[in-house]
């Protein structure tokens, strides 16, 4: 498959698609084997109606994997950048490389991990029916693709993480209040703004409800909305916030440690300038040099200046540049569908 940068080798839609535009690849892997799947549960159960051929859970789950393919590809992309940013903070490392290589083995540890979770949480009668009313098959594939998405999006988080413990050359704080460190607060943005998409989805479901039926159409309706939704969405919001700070500890102490040493040496300068000051201030007579109060008083108010400037170096890699984004990928999402949904029930009454 063509991927139109620098998918990693071993990415899941490589192998025997490696030859294929990257889109059209992730369409194949996408949408063909869940339309596979669904068809032999409709051939096993066709009491179903043949409308759940047309759009069932199988083409939703095809669009939300056809989302994850597409982001484990820009995840990746993303941190590969970040790599040839951090080789330029570290000039003696020319082999340093911050991302994980992706490895099946571990994907399919993680699949076979939530597939017992799942079972466990809501087990499965083991009979055809069972099997094919719960959409066992397509949801397993499905689950396949979250595996591989989880690797993707976790081992990236890690790779943000271990950033902190490098051996950085860090910029000035007179160039930079960040020390250079910005750009990893950027890419946790970016992998949180990834995570936004599960909000999205969770509100939509609950917003409206799609039904196929041939013959009959398609009827579009829509959903209850409960307050047990809200505490979901919250929930799923918070754990957002989680995503974006959890990879920056390791930056975050590495800015702490950073202004800690720069004020080690320059609060002692200052305590003593401030003491020189008072001394003179406080013993001073006619006879006293002008002059010098002058001089200690202007180095005084520019060792006051350092000392502020270092105060002001941030220990968290982001500004509110970020925040703003952040919130607006997280939080409006959910918070206009929901609103949508109120203003529907008091104009529409439905």
């Amino acid at each position: 498959m063509k991927s139109e940068g620098c998918a990693p080798n071993g990415f899941l839609v490589g192998g025997f698609l490696r030859t294929l535009p990257f889109w059209l690849g992730a369409v194949i892997v996408s949408f063909v084997p869940t339309k596979i799947l669904s068809t032999i549960e409709y051939l096993l159960a066709p009491s179903q109606g043949i409308g759940s051929l047309i759009l069932d859970e199988a083409l939703v789950l095809s669009l939300v994997m056809l989302y994850f393919l597409y982001t484990m590809r820009y995840i990746t992309r993303r941190i590969d950048r970040l790599s040839e940013y951090a080789k330029g903070m570290s000039p003696g490392d020319t082999t340093l490389h911050l991302g994980t290589p992706y490895r099946p083995s571990r994907v399919l540890l993680i699949w076979v991990v939530l597939l017992g979770a799942l079972t466990l949480l809501s087990p499965i009668p083991f009979t055809i029916e069972g099997v094919v009313s719960n959409h066992i098959l397509v949801f397993s594939y499905f689950v396949l693709i979250l595996a591989s998405f989880l690797w993707t999006y976790g081992s990236s988080m890690l790779a943000i993480y271990r950033a902190g413990k490098l051996p950085f050359q860090l910029k000035p704080f007179t160039e930079d209040r960040t020390l250079g460190l910005k750009p990893f607060g950027t890419a946790s943005m970016r992998l949180a703004s990834v995570y936004a998409i599960f909000p999205i989805i969770v509100t939509l479901l609950q917003l409206i409800t799609i039904n196929v039926e041939v013959p009959g159409g398609v009827t579009v309706g829509l959903g209850s909305f409960r307050t047990s939704d809200l505490v979901i969405l919250g929930g799923l919001i918070l754990v957002g916030v989680v995503l974006f700070l959890l990879p920056l500890i390791g930056i975050h102490r590495r800015l702490q440690d950073a202004r800690r040493q720069e004020l080690n040496w320059i609060t002692p300068r200052y305590t003593s300038l401030v003491q020189r000051l008072k001394d003179k201030m406080t013993h001073s007579d006619e006879l006293e040099n002008v002059n010098e109060k002058d001089a200690l008083a202007s180095e005084l108010s520019i060792v006051r200046q350092i000392e502020s400037d270092i105060h002001r170096i941030q220990t968290w890699p982001f500004d509110i540049g970020v925040i703003t984004r952040l919130a607006t990928v997280l939080v409006l999402p959910p918070i206009l569908g929901v609103i949508a949904r109120i203003m529907i029930l008091i104009f529409l009454r439905i």
